[in-house]
């Protein structure tokens, strides 16, 4: 029954190459950086603001509503470890652009064993 539900925010695709994580995010309506509060907690991206409703009339005056407004908070799991190393984000014409480098794999290593 969830999916048939939309989610509480914007709405997101994700998508991953050998070398980077993208996420896009409809976010249509903001003016400036300030309004996008972006961060990465482990491997999980957090996306944060508010998309504004400009409609001239108050809200019991709306008579259909599917697109969202309103504050939001999107936390969103990432399918593989980043870095923020050469990492970006950009915003144009109502879409969040992020784009996360994948951390390189780490050299695998012998660990000696001691005997004794």
């Amino acid at each position: 029954m969830a999916v048939l539900l939309p989610k509480p925010g914007p709405r997101v695709d994700l998508y991953h190459t050998h070398t980077a994580v993208t996420v896009l995010a409809e976010l249509p309506g903001l003016a400036s950086a300030e309004q996008i509060g972006l961060s990465l907690d482990g491997q999980t991206l957090v996306l944060e603001g508010e998309i504004p409703c400009d409609y001239p009339v108050t809200q019991n005056r709306i008579a259909l509503q599917e697109r969202f407004f309103g504050s939001f908070r999107r936390s969103i799991p990432l399918p593989k470890p980043v870095t923020l190393k050469n990492s970006k984000a950009r915003y144009s014409r109502g879409l969040l652009i992020v784009e996360l480098q994948i951390e390189p794999a780490a050299p695998q290593t012998q660990i000696p064993v001691d005997f004794g």
